[in-house]
């Protein structure tokens, strides 16, 4: 005890002493002078390859020893990758494994996603995405996207410069409004926007360090979340007016304040009257998209133009009814008339032939307060409710749902279908599946398999008197991930509404001869990387030639533009390029001038 007093050291207990004592006699005067990186940079997600880097990689970023010493390529990740994901029995543990390999591995995550997207689109999208919106505060762990909540009103741009990207080029922001068929989410959408940014890079290639996904938390009017204990959000009522509509402007203007006059910005699941207001206001303000209207729209025209080449009836001889009048209906209906005007028709002609049904029945001018969008739409006629009266009188032979309502297109309506018309078209589009108007086995076995059937989530093959019919999914996801990246690419200064008409047009061609006369009416999903490629060329050339782009000079080849601006999904080497330098001349020695002899004194 004695010697404790002696010097301050050696109070310490004894295991810290014992440490210090061996860092002193450890020293290596050698190792003191090696810099090494930060392992956790080097193990984060945008840089971690995982037993991919190779010895030498590890030896000199100071990882060897960190993980066994086996060496494995990209593709035996994936296998490892695709065992485990396979191993996982329900979807929301697949997609919990997923996201914890896109926290480790961001790479080989976007890669797996690509390829084997037919099992992982419904696990990161939909119907899945349902689910983990609906869980997204008891599953929430860490920071990968930003919340814009009410209270930060006057420093949103404070808010937005806390994101850890520099060189963000597109955001997609929700207020959580109206998502899929739950309704409002409040803060808990932020999984819709994550979902849509995976397949930005997944499907567009568009580098993940260039996206943010944004909730605009303004609470939430569902009381089951504003009772819940583990809701994220603000527990309050949902801000809607004034308020409301400064904190959006507000957004908009730090958006671009903080990343540029080009950054792209997709509305995503907000209430159908805000998502048409903001897309009114600001289209041709900012470089600006709503998945909801425009890309539900070109999906929608798309398949209308396959089947106008599947049946041989062309669109201004057809009758269309859309069971609801919300955002999606509303963009369907839109993108339509505006390709018959294209075609010629007036306005009134091209409008004669396309019904919308609310909770009131067909809208017609009699009916109370019809959207002020729908009024384009508005038929001087008797008002009907009843579907089955609606098919009865109007006889369509194209049925679209987008109701948030399950099972409403029932037995009695899909025969009736099939009883007007030799290949009817019935297209039920809500999410997640238990919203869905029909299933798909449903529609086939009511029409003796002569539908043609799109839905918006995805429905296993059906057999009838042993022909296999592969139901088509209208998914979103053929077209707004090209979308993105055109808009990115091209450096757009705006989407006007015949830039979404090139998307349906370029999604119909994609359609094989073949998969038309299976009655298919898109392109498989396994092929939604090329189609969104596709998409995205076609369009940035549509933007291009119509001096919608703020890139110059305009690039002779558009094709190979875009596709050196995509992300890459292969491992690259790790470490900083090296070359060598020439050996330099020495400079020459130069030889000490001689002291000067002392100056003998003369004598006196």
């Amino acid at each position: 005890m004695e010697l404790r007093r002696l010097h301050p050291l050696l109070r310490l207990p004894f295991r810290p002493l014992l440490t210090f004592c061996r860092k002193i006699n450890l020293y290596d005067d050698e190792m003191e002078q090696v810099a090494r990186p930060d392992w956790h940079l080097v193990m984060d997600g945008r840089h971690n390859k995982g037993l991919a880097f190779s010895i030498e990689e590890r030896q000199r970023l100071g990882i060897l020893g960190l993980m066994p010493c086996t060496v494995r390529s990209m593709e035996n990740q994936m296998k490892a990758a695709a065992t485990n994901f396979k191993a996982r029995t329900s979807p929301i543990a697949q997609f919990s494994y997923l996201n914890a390999v896109h926290h480790r591995h961001r790479r080989l995550y976007y890669r797996f996603v690509r390829e084997n997207i037919e099992e992982a689109l419904p696990i990161v999208y939909t119907p899945t995405v349902g689910d983990v919106v609906a869980t997204y505060g008891l599953n929430f762990q860490h920071a990968s996207s930003m919340f814009i909540s009410i209270y930060d009103k006057g420093h949103i741009k404070d808010v937005l410069h806390n994101w850890i990207e520099n060189d963000v080029k597109a955001i997609c922001v929700t207020d959580g409004g109206r998502v899929l068929g739950l309704g409002d989410m409040g803060a808990n959408a932020m999984g819709i926007s994550l979902g849509k940014m995976v397949l930005y890079t997944a499907l567009g290639g568009i580098p993940p360090s260039s996206l943010l996904p944004v909730c605009l938390d303004v609470g939430t009017d569902n009381e089951n979340l504003l009772q819940d204990p583990l809701y994220v959000g603000a527990r309050i009522p949902r801000v809607k007016g004034a308020e409301y509509d400064e904190l959006v402007d507000e957004f908009m203007q730090a958006a671009i304040k903080c990343f540029g006059p080009h950054t792209f910005i997709h509305f995503e699941d907000f209430a159908t009257p805000n998502a048409l207001k903001f897309l009114d206001k600001y289209q041709y303000k900012y470089c600006c998209f709503n998945d909801d209207i425009q890309g539900t729209g070109a999906t929608g025209l798309a398949a209308f133009i396959n089947v106008e080449r599947i049946t041989g009836i062309k669109l201004e001889d057809t009758v269309f009814v859309f069971v609801g009048a919300g955002s999606a209906s509303l963009g369907i209906a839109n993108m339509l008339i505006m390709e018959l005007e294209v075609r010629g028709l007036s306005p009134e002609e091209a409008t004669k032939n396309v019904y919308l049904m609310d909770a009131n029945g067909v809208v017609t001018e009699d009916s109370p307060n019809p959207p002020a969008q729908a009024k384009r739409f508005l038929k001087s006629m008797e008002p009907i409710k009843d579907l089955m009266s609606v098919l009865d009188k109007l006889k369509p032979s194209v049925l679209v749902g987008a109701t948030g309502v399950g099972g409403i297109f029932t037995e009695e309506v899909l025969k009736t279908m099939a009883k007007n018309h030799e290949r009817p078209a019935v297209f039920a589009l809500s999410n997640p599946t238990s919203n869905s108007e029909c299933t798909a086995e449903e529609a086939f076995t009511h029409t003796e398999g002569r539908v043609l059937f799109g839905s918006g989530s995805p429905f296993p093959p059906v057999v009838i008197n042993g022909k296999r019919f592969t139901p088509t999914q209208a998914n979103n996801c053929l077209t707004f991930p090209g979308i993105a990246l055109a808009a990115i690419v091209t450096k757009a200064k705006h989407l006007p509404n015949e830039v979404f008409s090139v998307v349906s047009h370029e999604l119909a061609n994609n359609t094989t001869e073949e998969q038309l006369e299976q009655g298919t009416l898109f392109p498989t999903i396994k092929d939604a990387s090329q189609v969104a490629f596709n998409v995205g060329v076609a369009t940035a050339q549509y933007l291009f030639d119509n001096d919608l782009s703020n890139f110059n000079p305009k690039p002779e080849d558009v094709c190979e533009f875009v596709k050196k601006s995509q992300y890459s999904f292969e491992y690259r080497n790790s470490l900083s390029p090296t070359w060598t330098y020439p050996k330099q001349p020495q400079a020459p020695k130069t030889k000490p001038k001689p002291e000067p002899e002392p100056k003998e004194e003369k004598e006196k």
